[in-house]
């Protein structure tokens, strides 16, 4: 089961402009949405840069606020593109005893080294799953081992069985593969020699319509 991370908040009466009132003051507007319900909140700052940095978007954060408690997950975290400072926080309210659906990151151990001429691509850097909540993995390991030669690759069918989680994606889906950059560069010059080709086969093509 996943660890759950605690929060105190405050209900929210200050809602536009005036939440710079907020931010002065070291706490951050916040909303809790979800199971028919929209809560305005505000958060300390540093005690909600703590809880964000642990649960991300996978650990559940149980707020209390007012003395009534809510389980949730972060969902989205707006920051200054400049102070990276915390303007906002969503936190989706949850059923622990409801499944959901969210994406999990995949993360690639055991990589071996690839010589020069061999390149691993990961185009599938995170799955989405269906469990409930304290059941959501941090992240998903799978074993790259094997991707050592041309052509070898892995698919959310090689991915762990994981108790109480199901995978949604397409069990053929590519996670990662390696690929020969010899035979890349090859392939694109014999693309480049048919293209320069082209133009003189139609030069040719027409000088013998002319010569009929």
């Amino acid at each position: 089961m996943a660890e759950t991370y605690t929060l105190e908040a405050e209900l929210r009466t200050v809602i536009g402009k005036q939440v710079k009132q907020l931010r002065r003051a070291d706490r951050v507007p916040a909303i809790v949405y979800g199971l028919g319900q929209a809560l305005p909140i505000t958060c300390q700052q540093r005690d909600l840069e703590t809880v964000l940095q642990k649960a991300g978007g996978t650990h559940l954060v149980r707020l209390t606020v007012n003395g009534q408690t809510y389980d949730t997950l972060v969902r989205e975290v707006q920051r200054d593109v400049i102070r990276r400072d915390i303007l906002h926080v969503d936190f989706l309210r949850v059923d622990l005893s409801r499944k959901l659906r969210t994406e999990v990151a995949i993360q690639l151990v055991n990589v071996p080294k690839l010589g020069a001429d061999l390149m691993l691509s990961h185009p599938l850097v995170s799955v989405e799953v269906e469990c409930l909540p304290a059941n959501i993995p941090d992240h998903i390991e799978v074993d790259a081992s094997r991707l050592n030669v041309p052509g070898a690759k892995l698919t959310v069918a090689d991915l762990p069985a994981l108790e109480g989680v199901q995978y949604l994606a397409d069990p053929h889906e590519v996670i990662a593969r390696v690929e020969s950059l010899t035979g890349a560069v090859a392939e694109e010059t014999a693309e480049e020699s048919t293209v320069m080709a082209e133009p003189e086969l139609v030069e040719r093509g027409k000088k013998q319509e002319e010569e009929f």
